[in-house]
């Protein structure tokens, strides 16, 4: 039993540490990636214990390099005309959307202030009417952060 031991504290001293290079990167919208893949902007984490110089260009073999290939001649290109009427399309998708998310926000803030009166027989600790508030807010919150996320889309569009 004592031998068992003895080998897996050894096996495990021995096993070299595995590594891999971490990158941070920051999109436009604000939203953080961590990666073991580059992404242009990205900056290297330096993990302790790994080591602090990186690997030269020639040292890195072919198949890991990025390489850039152009699409074929033949592949189907969409001209500009097309391209802004569905972009278009999407606007007024995104802009009907967002026109019935907030009519739904309002409708929500109008049940919220009802459901927050007391009813008769009910007390303001009570569970349920804890319960029936908590429900309220949540559905009111779920619709502005609707309404936040399709602003970004919006936003996003040329």
């Amino acid at each position: 039993m004592e031998i068992l031991r003895l080998f897996s504290l050894l096996s495990l001293l021995l096993v070299a540490p595995a590594h891999a290079e971490i990158y941070k990167y920051v999109d436009e919208n604000g939203n953080v990636t961590f990666t073991d893949v580059y992404k242009k902007g990205a900056k290297r984490i330096q993990m302790p214990g790994a080591p602090t110089t990186l690997p030269s260009a020639s040292t890195i073999s072919p198949k890991k390099r990025a390489s850039y290939t152009p699409s074929p001649a033949d592949f189907p290109r969409i001209d500009a005309g097309t391209q802004k009427r569905r972009d278009d399309i999407r606007r007024q998708v995104l802009q009907d959307e967002i026109a019935t998310e907030r009519r739904n926000a309002d409708e929500a803030r109008r049940q919220l202030a009802l459901g927050e009166r007391v009813q008769a027989g009910e007390r303001a600790a009570d569970s349920t009417y804890l319960n029936r508030v908590k429900r309220l807010r949540e559905a009111v919150d779920q619709h502005e952060q609707n309404i936040v996320a399709i602003q970004r889309e919006l936003a996003n569009l040329r």
